[in-house]
């Protein structure tokens, strides 16, 4: 977001917490697909939010914990995002 929002700075954005234990014990964070990886700049913010979602969605499945709490948090994550940055996310939005 940082380098295609003008303005953006990263204290304004959301996030979802997910367990990361102590450095170098794993953890979910250290599973998805972005950890420790330069963003894709050639992305639109809601092609990468998308991915996000899906990624975290994939985790919690595959390890047996997905349920309600997350799918509802999943879906609060994407709407803040649209509220807060309106446009950004419309679907065929391709300037960003």
């Amino acid at each position: 977001m940082k380098a295609k929002v003008p303005g953006y700075t990263t204290d304004q954005g959301f996030a979802m917490m997910m367990e990361h234990l102590s450095p170098g014990k794993g953890g979910r964070h250290r599973q998805t697909i972005s950890y420790g990886k330069s963003p894709n700049l050639s992305l639109s913010a809601r092609e990468v939010l998308a991915i996000e979602i899906w990624d975290v969605r994939s985790i919690y499945l595959g390890q047996g914990l997905y349920n309600k709490y997350i799918r509802e948090s999943l879906q609060t994550l994407i709407r803040l995002n649209k509220l807060k940055w309106r446009g950004i996310f419309d679907k065929g939005n391709t300037r960003l």
